[in-house]
């Protein structure tokens, strides 16, 4: 494998960003403030989103022994993981973790550079799982994000639930990433290849499809990706996770991480394993599981980021709808690629009302973490109220936001791959989790405040929302203009 300036081009957008967290590294002992490291890890995630969008070829490129693809799929993913960077960066301005003092050396309070430059490398372990074409380039990737996303959530060491989400998240994850390395050593056993393309062709020539090591091994494989998307029944962590990490921490592995591991998902199911009629029943299987636990579980929940968290399991299963349509036997080329791009569609609006959502928690500091602490809100902040009932409507789906948008395609796919039950499923679970967002909202309008009126937040906390409005405004009234260049995998 030869090493050139071709090949480099590939990863601009990976590049730009480990570049970045070195620098911080580096000089993270003498960074004290936030503003530096805020300014610059927003620039790094715009240039790596501006050079994923001008790098977009014609025609699928290749490079590093064919293990690294940029095409139009990988390259969606890279603008929508670099835009929730971005975003993410600027939520942290108010709720960057201090590290506890060293017991040596005398360099205490707020360390902002390592939680920055934590963030922008499992940016790029997203951005290369996008671009993988091989099991192992993959394998990297979701590693490189998980190891950077176990410190995150435990950041916050002087804090019991954090160290306690974080010792959860580990263990689960480490279990998630043996199945799927064992299942990357099936495959391999099986058709003798790690590449997507030289695994299709391997099932495709030599009639595998009844193989039952094969079998075991895709199960393997959807085990350890339905981990990384926190589908039912692989979700366990998701909300102790969710609730133990700081909001920002939370709102990067509900939006950024869930973006990555559907990319992923989506190219391993498309490309390598099109051809296995299993992989449909399995993601029936798990879409309709992670739409029925998230919206009914979210009704008990009395802490927000829990209730975010099982919000996120339902929408995942609303995004793999798309994938179900792309992978049923007897599906058209066109009917695949409408039902890719569903996913994607979907994967690009959800990320920015999740957002949009933990933007108003974390704008409301402590009280934002309690359901009891948006009573009134609106009688106190009426402009924040006023979004934090947008988000909601679009998490639940009502016109004209863009959550309606989001779920017609993908309930509009299935529906045109004859999976009706499915699609009546989404329909009326829709309904259910409608009861679990008004819920906020009628606290916010109809009831008294009980706690104190929120401080002001920051201008990095209001460019971030003001973002996650107009894509959520726009996307529910002309949604294709966001997504028109969303192009399904090859």
């Amino acid at each position: 494998m030869n090493l050139d300036i071709k090949h480099l081009i590939l990863l601009v957008p990976e590049l730009i960003l480990v570049g970045t967290a070195l620098v911080l590294m580096l000089a993270a002992s003498r960074i004290r403030t936030t503003l530096p490291v805020t300014v610059g890890t927003v620039l790094a995630a715009v240039a790596a989103g501006l050079s994923s969008y001008w790098l977009l070829p014609d025609e699928p490129k290749t490079g590093f022994g064919d293990m690294i693809v940029v095409d139009g799929y990988s390259q969606f993913f890279k603008v929508l993981i670099a835009s929730a960077l971005a975003l993410v960066t600027l939520l942290s301005v108010k709720r960057n973790p201090p590290l506890p003092p060293l017991a040596k050396g005398g360099l205490g309070g707020d360390r902002p550079a390592e939680y920055h430059a934590l963030l922008l490398l499992a940016s790029t372990g997203m951005m290369f799982a996008a671009s993988a074409v091989d099991l192992l380039t993959l394998y990297l990737g979701l590693e490189l994000t998980t190891l950077c996303s176990y410190i995150l959530v435990g950041i916050t060491v002087e804090k019991s639930t954090s160290n306690e989400a974080a010792i959860k998240y580990f263990l689960l994850g480490s279990f998630a990433s043996a199945l799927f390395l064992y299942g990357i050593a099936l495959v391999y056993g099986v058709t003798g290849a790690t590449g997507y393309g030289a695994i299709d062709s391997a099932l495709s020539e030599h009639g595998l499809a009844s193989n039952k090591i094969l079998l075991v091994a895709i199960g393997l494989l959807a085990a350890g990706l339905a981990f990384k998307i926190a589908a039912y029944p692989f979700h366990a962590w998701a909300p102790d996770a969710y609730q133990g990490a700081s909001a920002p921490v939370a709102a990067f592995l509900a939006a950024a991480s869930k973006a990555a591991g559907l990319a992923a998902l989506g190219r391993v199911c498309l490309v390598a394993f099109g051809s296995e009629g299993v992989l449909s029943v399995v993601l029936v299987v798990l879409a309709a599981l992670s739409i029925i636990v998230g919206s009914i579980v979210a009704l008990a929940q009395t802490d927000m980021k829990r209730l975010l968290a099982y919000s996120s399991i339902a929408h995942v299963g609303y995004a793999l709808l798309g994938f179900v349509s792309a992978t049923s036997q007897g599906a058209s080329a066109s009917m695949a690629a409408a039902g890719a791009t569903a996913t994607m569609t979907y994967s690009f609006l959800y990320v920015f009302m999740t957002l949009g959502a933990f933007g108003v928690v974390i704008a409301l500091g402590q009280r934002g973490e309690s359901l009891d602490g948006y009573r009134g809100l609106a009688a106190q902040r009426p402009g924040t109220a006023a979004l934090m009932l947008l988000f909601l409507l679009a998490l639940t789906g009502i016109p004209p936001t863009s959550g309606f948008a989001a779920k017609f395609v993908v309930i509009l796919s299935v529906i045109s791959t004859g999976h009706f039950v499915l699609a009546v499923l989404a329909v009326v679970c829709s309904v259910i989790s409608a009861f679990v967002y008004l819920r906020v909202a009628v606290m916010m309008y109809m009831n008294e405040p009980q706690e104190p009126e929120p401080s002001q937040y920051s201008w990095a906390v209001s460019a971030a929302l003001v973002v996650a409005t107009l894509v959520t405004v726009i996307g529910g009234i002309i949604p294709g203009s966001l997504t028109f260049w969303a192009e399904a995998p090859s």
